[in-house]
């Protein structure tokens, strides 16, 4: 029963899930609708679309071991086309003068997946973790009382990762620093 909550809760705090969710909330929630359509859509289709295509795909041919990427040496791989695909993405954003929230958030996203690929070589920091975590903090300045509950869901993510056995718990820390420490750096500039 304990593996089977873990294994909801990991879904369910899976960054290709609760990212695109919340930009298209936040889109549409202080956007123009033909505005916010425009964005989530660039969001979605240069972003989330490729990495869960390539993410799918290289699973299913046995390329990765599994949908998250767990294997650290698989990782790399990922990596590079993550960062391709972010860096794209947020050269398109910068150049064609989108919102500076939208531009400066795929920016500290950016950032978040170089600063893990590097600590890859060391250690495999949890995405769930990171990512989530900079993800509450790109909501407080919308509403604080959410952010922080979203820090706490991410805490329920590092239970369930630990759980399933995909991170040890030093695993868990370094996500869980990489994301304070962009987060943190991001409400300076967003």
């Amino acid at each position: 029963m304990k593996a089977k909550i873990a294994s909801y809760i990991s879904v369910m705090g899976h960054p290709l899930l609760t990212i695109p969710i919340f930009s298209i909330i936040a889109l549409f929630t202080f956007e123009e609708f033909q505005q916010a359509l425009l964005h989530s859509s660039i969001i979605l289709g240069c972003i989330f679309l490729p990495l869960t295509l390539k993410m799918y795909l290289k699973s299913k041919n046995k390329s990765y071991t599994n949908f998250d990427v767990s294997d650290k040496s698989q990782r790399q791989s990922w990596y590079v086309f993550a960062l391709f695909v972010l860096l794209v993405t947020t050269i398109i954003l910068f150049v064609t003068e989108q919102p500076r929230t939208l531009s400066l958030s795929v920016l500290f996203s950016l950032l978040l997946l170089v600063t893990s690929q590097i600590v890859n070589y060391f250690i495999k920091s949890s995405l769930h973790v990171s990512l989530n975590i900079l993800l509450s903090f790109l909501i407080m300045p919308m509403n604080l009382a959410i952010g922080l509950l979203f820090i706490a869901f991410t805490f329920s993510i590092a239970w369930a990762r630990l759980t399933l056995k995909r991170h040890s718990v030093k695993e868990i820390i370094a996500g869980f620093l990489i994301g304070l420490t962009i987060g943190i750096s991001s409400l300076f500039f967003i």
